[in-house]
């Protein structure tokens, strides 16, 4: 297998020899950086780190010019970050680890952003699924085949000693706007990020939902091993502003979030910012993802989680090699953003 890890040295020698060329190179200069960012849906509070990130100025404080895209699937999101046209782009840390131990995938995790699996399984409380098992026979809606979603399930389906293929897995969007399937008896679930969910119960009566916490990294920030040597500075200073956004997002108390949110309505587009309470609750859940190993642990890719995830993941023969986790992150650039 391809060696795709950031090794200490590798990076260290990039960083230096890109500091010079900043330092002397007109062309070059740090307030120039561009960085071009995919998500894997449509934008929503789950992204409120980068997106407040932006709105308050803290990448062009950096001297970024932050470039945001909203894609349509983790799996594609990772395809763009793999050839090079996006700097980064945030998956599922199954997806990824999947991706690059059976695929030889040229990525990297720079950053984990939500600790915990971001996903709830929705269902009508007529009709609820409280664990994985309820869901064998139902037709279960997800926004990525093949990515995020479908290998958070396929992996808790194995894990409870169930056949993934007793579920029927349909395409549909990561919106509260897919209950409607459920109460037109189109699927018997769904799954959501937690914007969807909290949505979906603001939006319904009824919904019943449940965490899918499989123990992996729930959502990651991958890059591309080349393009970060060419160019660490820019990823150090991506992390640098993240981190003070997400910091400052997570600790506050919910009912102080307003100011944020109203920065981030007023340079995107996200959907659920009128109704000003689940808004709060949306955003004020997603950070409590997101600092869920300890505010230590903003943004680390924590190794014994990394290390856990690996095991679990070829004890479910997900994976067919057993690999060192510590070659799937990079920890550096996080540690020289904070530095």
């Amino acid at each position: 297998m391809p060696d795709h890890s950031l090794t200490r040295r590798h990076f260290l020698a990039a960083s230096a020899a890109t500091t010079v060329y900043l330092t002397t190179s007109q062309a070059g200069h740090a307030d120039e950086m561009t960085f071009d960012f995919i998500t894997p849906f449509s934008f929503s509070l789950a992204f409120g780190a980068v997106l407040y990130a932006d709105a308050a100025g803290y990448y062009a404080a950096e001297g970024l010019t932050f470039r945001p895209q909203s894609g349509k699937g983790a799996a594609l999101a990772a395809q763009m970050v793999i050839a090079e046209q996006m700097d980064a782009g945030r998956t599922g840390g199954t997806n990824f680890i999947l991706s690059r131990v059976e695929n030889d995938a040229p990525l990297i995790s720079i950053a984990t952003i939500a600790q915990l699996s971001p996903f709830f399984v929705i269902t009508s409380g007529e009709d609820p699924a409280d664990t994985v098992e309820d869901l064998q026979g139902r037709t279960v809606g997800m926004a990525s085949l093949g990515g995020s979603m479908e290998g958070t399930l396929d992996l808790l389906m194995r894990k409870g000693g169930f056949d993934p293929d007793s579920v029927k897995k349909v395409k549909v969007a990561d919106t509260a706007a897919s209950y409607a399937l459920i109460e037109a008896g189109r699927a018997g679930a769904f799954i959501g990020n937690t914007s969807s969910m909290i949505k979906a119960q603001s939006e319904s009566e009824g919904v019943h939902a449940f965490a899918m916490d499989d123990g992996m990294p729930g959502q990651v920030y991958v890059a591309h091993p080349d393009v970060i040597a060419a160019n660490p500075e820019k990823f150090i200073a991506f992390l640098k502003a993240t981190h003070k956004a997400a910091a400052e997002i997570a600790a506050l108390p919910q009912d102080q979030l307003d100011p944020i949110l109203q920065a981030i309505g007023g340079k995107f587009d996200v959907s659920g910012l009128d109704d000003v309470e689940t808004a709060r609750s949306d955003l004020y859940t997603n950070a409590q993802n997101w600092v869920a190993k300890g505010d230590e642990n903003l943004l680390r890719n924590v190794p014994e989680v990394w290390a856990s995830a690996v095991e679990m993941l070829f004890e479910a023969g997900m994976i067919t090699k057993q690999v060192d986790p510590t070659t799937l992150y990079t920890n550096d650039l996080l540690e020289s953003a904070l530095a």
